[in-house]
C-alpha cells in the first residue's frame, strides 16, 4: 500500500505497524502542505519509525539523504544501489528525467485546449524513456504515448536521444535541458560531485515591453525559390559532417569572413548549383533564426529568438565569391539591433493583435496553418547555428559528441543545423527528398577548400 506523506501529516496512519517500508528518494515536493523541506522529511520517515523491529525497511543507499533516513531505522535494512556493498546492487542505469525536471519545471507540462489559445498545464505523470532498437530518430513525437509530454527521450546502445516540439522551447532552451539531463545521469552512474551554478532561469519574458513604438517592419514580397522536388514521407536522409573547428577558422580567415558567413554560404551556392531552376529568377532565402538572449541581457529556457533572412540575387550566373559577398552583406546590412528590433515588433505584433486574440482557436486553427505555411514560403531553407555546446569538464571525457537535427517540412525540404562540440563543428543536413545531390555538393564544395570532413549517416 502507499502511505502519503500528508497521510502521516494528517494523523490518518497512527497505529498501524507495518513489516516492511521502502523509500525510493526524498524530493522537494508538497511543501505547501508540510511548510517545510525538513518537516517533509520528518512525515516521509515516519513510515520507518512504524516497522516492526523484526521488520525490513528498503532503502536507496544512492539518495542524497540515505544517512538521514537510515537514522530512523530501528529494524533491518535492505539497501540498493550501484556500489557493490548493496543488499542489491544496480548494474544497469538509463536517463531519468525526474531530478532535471525539478531543476527546469517549465518542460513538466502537457498542451491544453482553451476557448481562444492552446495553454500549458502541469503534468502530475512520469516521462515515458523508451529504447529505440532501429536507432530512428525520424518519428514526430507521439503525445499519447509520452503521457502528454513535449518531449521525448530514446536510447539505442550508448547513444541518447532528446526530441522536443518548439512550442516547449527553442535550441538555446532546448540544449540547457539536455546539457542538466546528462549531468544528472553521469553523477549517479559514476558517482561524481555535482558542480553548483548558475542555471536558465524558468523566466518567461514579457516581450511586449521590448517593443519600440518607432520601430516599424514592413513584409516584403519577393520572389522566392521554393524546392520543388517531391516530398518522400517515408525516408529523412540525414547526412552528418564533422569538421575540427581550428581548420574551418583557417578557411574563413582566407575568405575573410565569419565562419556562420562561409557556411550558409557554402549551403547556398550548393543549393544554386543542384536544386535551383535558373528560368525562375527568383531569390534563394535561408532563414537564420537569431538568439535574442544576448541582444536583451535575459535569460529564459522559454522561446526568445527571432529570424533573419539572408537573401542571395540569382540575376546573373553565381560564383562561390558572388555569393559570399551577397551573404556578408546582408549580415552587415541585417544583424544589428536596430533590424533585431524590427523583426521582433513583427512577431510582438503578430501575437498581441486583439482581433487575432478574440477569435476562437477553431477558427483561428485554420489561420494559423494558412500563416505558418505562408511563413516558411518566405524563404527556401533554414540554417540554424547554436554555437558552442559547452560542457563541464569533468563530463567531457564520457560525451564523444552532442549534435541537433531539425526536422524538414512541406514547404522547407531541406534543413540545416549547426553548433560545436570539443574542439569540432557539426553540421546535420536533413530531407524529407530521395534526391541527395545537394548533400553530396556541400560536401564537394567543403573538401575543395582542402577540410578534411568525416561524414556519417
Amino acid at each position: 500500500m502507499e502511505t502519503s506523506s500528508e497521510a502521516f501529516f494528517r494523523g490518518r496512519l497512527v497505529g498501524i505497524n507495518y513489516k516492511i517500508g521502502a523509500i525510493t528518494n526524498i524530493t522537494r515536493e508538497h511543501l505547501n502542505i508540510h511548510g517545510s523541506f525538513e518537516n517533509y522529511i520528518e512525515c516521509k520517515c515516519q513510515l520507518l519509525k512504524q516497522i516492526n523491529k523484526d521488520g525490513y525497511a528498503v532503502l536507496n543507499k544512492d539518495d542524497e539523504l540515505y544517512e538521514k533516513v537510515r537514522e530512523c531505522c530501528n529494524c533491518n535494512i535492505y539497501t540498493y544501489g550501484k556500489d557493490e556493498d548493496n543488499t542489491l546492487q544496480i548494474k544497469n542505469f538509463t536517463v531519468r528525467p525526474d531530478k532535471t525536471l525539478i531543476t527546469y519545471p517549465d518542460f513538466k507540462v502537457k498542451l491544453r485546449t482553451g476557448m481562444f489559445w492552446n495553454y500549458l498545464e502541469f503534468n502530475k505523470k512520469a516521462p515515458i524513456i523508451n529504447q529505440d532498437n532501429n536507432n530512428n530518430w525520424n518519428n514526430c513525437i507521439s503525445l499519447k504515448e509520452n503521457n502528454d509530454y513535449l518531449f521525448k527521450i530514446t536510447y539505442y546502445k550508448n547513444i541518447l536521444n532528446i526530441d522536443m516540439l518548439h512550442v516547449l522551447t527553442d535550441g538555446i532552451g532546448a540544449t540547457y535541458f539536455v546539457k542538466e539531463l546528462l549531468y544528472n545521469y553521469l553523477n549517479l552512474k559514476y558517482r561524481l560531485k555535482k558542480i553548483e551554478k548558475n542555471k536558465f532561469v524558468n523566466k518567461n519574458p514579457d516581450i511586449i515591453k521590448y517593443k519600440k513604438k518607432n520601430t516599424k517592419f514592413k513584409l516584403k514580397n519577393n520572389k522566392i525559390y521554393q524546392i520543388t522536388d517531391k516530398i518522400n514521407s517515408n525516408i529523412n536522409n540525414t547526412h552528418h559532417y564533422i569538421i575540427k573547428i581550428d581548420k574551418i577558422k583557417e578557411i574563413c580567415k582566407k575568405y575573410k569572413t565569419t565562419v556562420s558567413e562561409y557556411l550558409i554560404t557554402t549551403y547556398i551556392y550548393a543549393l544554386y548549383k543542384t536544386k535551383y531552376n535558373i528560368n525562375s529568377k527568383k531569390d534563394i532565402v535561408i532563414a537564420v533564426p537569431i538568439n535574442l538572449r544576448k541582444y536583451f541581457k535575459i535569460d529564459t529556457l522559454n522561446n526568445f529568438f527571432v529570424c533573419m533572412n539572408i537573401n542571395c540575387k540569382t540575376n546573373t550566373t553565381l560564383t562561390f565569391d558572388n555569393v559570399l559577398n551577397q551573404v556578408k552583406q546582408e549580415f552587415k546590412k541585417k544583424l544589428n539591433k536596430i533590424k533585431i528590433q524590427k523583426y521582433l515588433n513583427r512577431d510582438i505584433c503578430l501575437g498581441t493583435n486583439v482581433i487575432i486574440r478574440l477569435i476562437p482557436l477553431y477558427v483561428k486553427k485554420i489561420f494559423m496553418n494558412y500563416l505558418g505555411n505562408n511563413f516558411c514560403k518566405t524563404s527556401t531553407s533554414t540554417l540554424s547555428n547554436l554555437g558552442i555546446i559547452d560542457i563541464d569538464k569533468q563530463y567531457q571525457k564520457y560525451i564523444d559528441n552532442i549534435y541537433v537535427k531539425v526536422k524538414p517540412v512541406k514547404t522547407q525540404k531541406i534543413k540545416c543545423t549547426i553548433c560545436s562540440y570539443n574542439n569540432y563543428l557539426n553540421i546535420v543536413i536533413n530531407s524529407n527528398i530521395d534526391d541527395k545531390k545537394f548533400q553530396e555538393c556541400f560536401l564537394k564544395i567543403l573538401k575543395k577548400d582542402d577540410l578534411d570532413i568525416k561524414l556519417t549517416r
